[in-house]
């Protein structure tokens, strides 16, 4: 048996037959193993609300927007639009006219956000289908689904896009008779409707500042709608403001027959979108703007990665005091077997020999830790994406559970840290194992 075989074999056994350094050694496995399952299931959840705020900031903007501050010409085939039709990187692009107004139903009048869409091109621009329902946030709803519109969920977006234009209702007129009345639909943010006190098939009245003419003087206009659909992204600054009408809607009201205020545009799976929007601006330069959904809510994704930044840090320090029980176990298994090391080296054993010894010990408690943790905090995240362990309140987010998305470079780079500190920490007592002089110490043995 070499020398080397025969320190392993004799020393690495030794803390287990120790009670006191098997403790510590168990704590400073469980304190690694903790601070990778934490780090892995927060960043996991953070992962998750962040995907799930993108598919609905997509759901109510697109990928880019190209406005105009004097308002566009609309009509596919008019020149002004061959940049957007020949470009490769843009899938499919849609009217959209804005308009600001305030809406009245039986609850509080609320002010609104009018958007005016074309119900059969703005589901190819946007994801506007995944975001429609015929039922408010009260209604429990699974968000592992969110963003994949199935077969039943396009069939009822656009049972509900084609109650836009106007078509005949029942209404109850002023004297209580029931009587047949053509109206325009509109869809109201979840929580818009809620504020409004009104369901599918109710009716508001939207009041807008464009004045008319009267006997009377200039009075606001003021049109009737039906609610034929909710929108819900989960996003309260979109869900208690935003109201969707049909396109023609929006430019009777603001009366620009045969103009839009811009265009939502969807790009290619593959093709860049910077690179999409840096085309589209030198094609259309100023009064034009091209802005993509990343820009306009720019503060609120540098706050999501500013949190992850810091929850990172914070996390890691839990596996760094980890570590430092290594150490201390280390540190006590060299005081106890100071006579041993001195024996092995007077016999030949080299102090590179000594100091593996040491090292493997360290090593082996921060990978055995490291591992635990992967496989708790992947196992934690997939429990929570796929059980109702913890229920979010109705209204708070969409749907019901905690959102989880694991990145396998996050749970790479989680390892390869833990690891790290891990080893690094075992170099300091392992060398001082190494320095321990044979003579010194067995002098008055």
């Amino acid at each position: 048996m070499s020398l080397e075989r025969f320190i392993a074999t004799r020393y690495l056994k030794s803390p287990r037959s120790d009670k006191s350094l098997s403790f510590i050694t168990g704590i400073s496995i469980f304190g690694v193993a903790m601070g990778v399952m934490t780090l892995i299931v927060v960043l996991s959840v953070m992962n998750g609300f962040e995907r799930d705020l993108k598919r609905a900031l997509q759901g109510a903007n697109g990928h880019l927007i190209l406005q105009s501050y004097s308002g566009m010409p609309w009509g596919e085939e008019k020149e002004f639009y061959r940049p957007l039709r020949e470009h490769p990187g843009i899938e499919a692009y849609a009217p959209f006219a804005t308009s600001q107004a305030l809406l009245m139903g039986p609850g509080k009048p609320q002010g609104a956000l009018i958007k005016g869409i074309d119900r059969k091109k703005e589901p190819l621009a946007s994801q506007l289908i995944h975001f429609l329902r015929l039922e408010s946030f009260l209604v429990r709803r699974d968000n592992r689904v969110q963003g994949q519109a199935n077969e039943n969920q396009q069939v009822l977006a656009q049972k509900i896009l084609q109650g836009l234009p106007p078509h005949e209702v029942a209404s109850r007129d002023d004297q209580g008779k029931i009587r047949p009345q053509r109206l325009a639909g509109i869809i109201l943010g979840s929580q818009l409707a809620r504020n409004l006190d009104v369901d599918i098939g109710g009716f508001v009245t939207l009041v807008s500042p464009a004045e008319r003419m009267t006997p009377f003087g200039p009075m606001p206009r003021a049109k009737k709608f039906v609610v034929v659909g909710l929108f819900e992204s989960g996003l309260m600054g979109y869900d208690e403001v935003l109201a969707l009408v049909d396109l023609s809607v929006v430019q009777a009201l603001e009366k620009s027959p045969g103009k839009i205020g811009g265009l939502t545009i969807r790009v290619k799976p593959g093709a860049d979108p910077d690179e999409v929007q840096k085309d589209l601006q030198e094609a259309y330069p100023f009064p034009f703007h091209v802005t993509s959904w990343k820009e306009q809510n720019k503060n609120l994704f540098a706050m999501f990665r500013l949190e992850k930044i810091g929850l990172a840090v914070v996390l890691t320090l839990i596996i760094l005091i980890a570590a430092f029980n290594i150490i201390s176990s280390l540190v006590i298994l060299v005081k106890e077997k100071r006579r041993d090391i001195a024996i092995l080296k007077a016999m030949g054993a080299t102090r590179q020999s000594i100091q593996t010894l040491f090292f493997y010990q360290g090593a082996v408690i921060g990978l055995t830790g490291t591992v635990i943790g992967e496989i708790l905090g992947t196992s934690i995240c997939w429990v929570l994406s796929h059980f109702e362990v913890i229920e979010v309140p109705a209204g708070v987010y969409v749907g019901n559970r905690i959102p989880v998305h694991m990145e396998f470079w996050q749970l790479s780079l989680i390892g390869v840290v833990s690891l790290v500190i891990c080893f690094s920490v075992t170099l300091w007592p392992a060398k001082g194992a190494a320095d321990l002089d044979p003579v010194e110490t067995l002098r008055y043995e």
